[in-house]
């Protein structure tokens, strides 16, 4: 191939095209490879649920979702129109001080991503949190993977899950920091028990900063609060379990809320009421 050249190879026009073609080769390669995440939604916002009620995050709901939970409340990010498997674009906030958002074209690579939460940091000698939600973060677990190294000593990393996908849980348990499971009772989804994956979940987050979600409606069977119960004492009985009723028409009446409560603490050391307080201030 480079017979018509003499001497010093690099001097070569012949050779000098091979290399730049080979290295744009090698970067097209690595821009191919990289994940890109379908997003739903990126913003800034207090966390509504749990034990972190009031903190500040950072929010990235990612786009899909496994199951259908009847009192879903997020259910513009797991039904995609159009027969699309995924949203177009996905709507960024474009810093913690604005309102503003931007259509942003899916998917999205780690490093937009990045540059989207940096954004919303908030300056001051606080920690920053990122809370991945959904949808289902883990049906992108290959994505996080990649992404979470990146950013791990910058943010937070604050895991909300339906605690189903043990095995992509695997993937990325050492990548994050928090971890909020959402035990899902039958009586409360409509859907099939979850039990022995819930089991099989909790069970690879020993040693991080855990605790147990249950929502609770108007047609919430005291035995599926027992059910989650014994399992966490199996585990660890003093894992905290948040009790959050669901809001709308399927919301449970007050008083049951206590009695749920009282069942729990007859088996598990802390057990909590907290209700979805950004649906209360009506802040996203």
């Amino acid at each position: 191939m480079f017979s018509s050249c003499s001497g010093n190879l690099s001097n070569c026009p012949k050779y000098i095209l091979r290399m730049l073609f080979l290295q744009f080769n090698e970067m097209f390669c690595i821009i191919i490879c990289m994940k890109h995440a379908q997003l739903h939604e990126v913003f800034s916002s207090i966390q509504g649920e749990g034990p972190w009620v009031g903190q500040r995050q950072s929010f990235v709901r990612f786009a899909g979702c496994n199951i259908r939970c009847r009192y879903c409340d997020t259910l513009d990010a797991v039904q995609i129109q159009d027969g699309q498997k995924y949203p177009q674009f996905c709507s960024i906030q474009i810093s913690a001080g604005s309102k503003k958002r931007e259509p942003v074209p899916n998917p999205v690579s780690s490093q937009a991503l990045t540059m989207f939460c940096t954004s919303l940091i908030i300056p001051g000698p606080s920690r920053p949190v990122i809370s991945l939600t959904g949808g289902e973060p883990l049906l992108q677990a290959s994505f996080l993977m990649e992404w979470l190294p990146t950013v791990r000593n910058d943010f937070t990393v604050y895991l909300e899950t339906n605690g189903i996908h043990h095995d992509d849980m695997k993937m990325i348990r050492d990548l994050v920091d928090v971890v909020s499971i959402d035990f899902k009772l039958p009586s409360s989804t409509g859907l099939r028990p979850f039990w022995d994956d819930h089991t099989k979940f909790l069970q690879l987050t020993h040693g991080k900063t855990v605790y147990i979600k249950v929502v609770v409606t108007r047609e919430t069977k005291v035995d599926d609060i027992l059910s989650a119960c014994k399992i966490i004492k199996k585990f660890d009985r003093s894992t905290m379990m948040v009790i959050q009723p669901a809001s709308g028409s399927l919301a449970p009446e007050s008083s049951v809320l206590m009695d749920y409560q009282q069942t729990a603490l007859r088996i598990i050391e802390d057990v909590r009421v907290i209700p979805q307080v950004h649906k209360i201030l009506n802040v996203p």
